[in-house]
């Protein structure tokens, strides 16, 4: 087989060949997919670890691919997987396969997230050494009960005496090392109407051969399943490129929704104030009449107020005249001011006048100003008392007429 083969699995779990490509992104592997690595893109290891402690398996593992040169700078950068094939004592036998750090993008797919080198995926043989045609040349697995052990590429270009000998020289450290339980015999699996010509190989007799047609892959064990490190650069880019995507889509969310409210709320201040332009123009006419004769009351409060009549104002100033030395010579009034002039014959009589006015409780109504009295050429002291009706005319306003005198 020089290319690739897509397989799916039936409703009754048989397996059938749904494509044949050279290239492997032609046949569109997805989610759910496993793609099978070929035998010359990875690497076996079959070694005995203390087992002991299961938690430590894994860093045993990456600690004898260091020692060999097969691990990548990190445990995180270095894609393998293994499974337990047996145990003796306080020692477990264990295989790890092993994908390049920088496996070609002819192996891979972003899309897949399941990987196993190929042999993981043919029901291999037991106790055997399971041989097959892969990418044009011919490849090895050995297997330990029914558990692959080790992998290799055979050099050999057709199955004959040489790959015979090929195959016994890759089994002999092997069983040196306790890897396999029994001498395994070799099955050779062909493709194609025809087995190939074996008599060259059984002319040799080191080795037995049995030969059968390829059989249909099977789904992998879970423990040989990993996934290579450009596929998890991939995945993760596409990760970050989604949780970007999710936080824009979230914050155009939010924003729309803002702005929806924006405007409902526009919309609602809108028809708040065409309400009260409404009920504004319904009343303008009652409130303008009501304006109007509010206008000419306020007018009339001062004169309807008895404290402010002219007389009284006039009364309550000159019931605070001493029985002598104080005079009023002018008093003026408009309808919010009032003005007090007078002589005294002294300063101090004078000042005490202003004094009881300012303060006088009848006449708490204005706000009063005393200006400071001034000596006349004939010796008296002339003063007076400036009034502002409280809430009425400012000052500079109705300006006072003092020609007129008492």
């Amino acid at each position: 087989m020089a290319g690739w083969q897509r397989w799916e699995e039936s409703e009754a779990g048989g397996w059938a060949l749904a494509g044949e490509a050279n290239d492997l992104h032609r046949l569109s592997p997805g989610a759910g997919c496993v793609i099978a690595v070929p035998v010359r893109r990875a690497f076996s290891l079959a070694v005995w670890v203390p087992g002991e402690d299961p938690s430590l398996v894994g860093d045993l593992v990456y600690t004898q691919l260091e020692v060999r040169g097969l691990a990548g700078r990190s445990r995180e950068l270095t894609t393998f997987a293994w499974q337990e094939i047996a145990r003796e004592d306080h020692e477990v036998l264990l295989h790890a396969v092993v994908l390049p750090s920088h496996l070609a993008p002819d192996y891979w797919n972003g899309e897949v997230t399941e990987y196993a080198v190929s042999p993981a995926c043919l029901p291999l043989a037991p106790d055997a050494v399971n041989v097959w045609e892969e990418e044009g040349g011919w490849v090895a697995a050995v297997t330990r009960a029914d558990k692959m052990v080790h992998f290799q590429p055979l050099t050999e270009p057709v199955p004959n005496a040489s790959m015979a000998l090929e195959i016994w020289l890759m089994l002999a450290p092997l069983e040196a090392g306790r890897m396999t339980s029994t001498q395994p015999g070799v099955r050779l699996f062909y493709q194609g109407d025809q087995a190939p010509d074996l008599a060259d190989w059984r002319a040799e007799g080191r080795l037995p051969v049995e030969v059968s047609p390829l059989p249909a892959p099977v789904r992998p064990v879970k423990s040989l399943v990993c996934v290579p490190l450009p596929v998890r650069e991939v995945q993760l880019a596409k990760q970050v490129s989604a949780r970007r995507q999710r936080w824009a889509f979230f914050a155009a969310a939010v924003y729309f929704l803002v702005v929806l409210g924006l405007a409902a709320n526009t919309l609602r201040l809108h028809g708040r104030a065409q309400s009260l332009a409404r009920e504004v123009n319904r009343d303008a006419g009652p409130v303008t009449e009501v304006q109007a004769t509010m206008s000419r009351w306020q007018a009339l409060e001062p004169a309807l107020e008895p404290a402010g009549f002219p007389l009284e104002v006039l009364h309550q100033a000159a019931g605070l005249l001493p029985k002598d030395g104080v005079r009023l010579t002018l008093f003026t009034m408009n309808l919010d001011r009032v003005a007090i002039v007078g002589e005294a014959s002294t300063l101090r009589a004078a000042q005490k006048f202003q004094e009881d006015v300012t303060k006088n409780p009848a006449l708490a109504g204005f706000d009063w100003k005393a200006e400071n009295p001034k000596t006349l050429p004939t010796g008296s002291t002339k003063f007076q008392i400036d009034g502002l009706r409280r809430g009425g005319a400012t000052d500079g306003e109705n300006e006072f007429d003092e020609s007129a005198d008492l």
